[in-house]
């Protein structure tokens, strides 16, 4: 495997985010994030992501703005599940994340902040 030197200087600040699109959810625009040569705007499942070599599996998946479908894992991706994609973006890009909370729809509406 060769790297060029753009890449070394720069994978220090390669994420690589492991999980599952959410096909059931489709943003129009970018959101604010800008527009990527991988796709437009998606959400995923992330279970655990990558940097410097170092895999991190989260308590709880969550769910982050990613862009376009991924990728399949390969060889360099040995954390990554049979079924999950991988998207590669870098540590300073701006990404969105959905906090999904499950209860009665009462209890989640007295959580929300009132509008003055």
């Amino acid at each position: 495997m060769t790297i060029t030197l753009t890449q070394m200087l720069t994978r220090h600040r390669t994420v690589r985010l492991y999980g599952n699109r959410i096909a059931d959810i489709s943003p129009r625009g970018d959101l604010g994030l800008g527009l990527d040569p991988e796709g437009p705007v998606a959400f995923a499942l992330i279970r655990a992501f990558s940097q410097a070599g170092h895999t991190t599996v989260l308590a709880e998946p969550a769910v982050l703005s990613v862009h376009g479908d991924g990728q399949a894992a390969g060889p360099d991706d040995p954390q990554a599940q049979p079924d999950e994609q991988v998207w590669t973006a870098a540590s300073t890009d701006a990404a969105l994340r959905l906090d999904v909370q499950q209860a009665p729809l009462q209890a989640i509406l007295l959580r929300l902040p009132a509008l003055p």
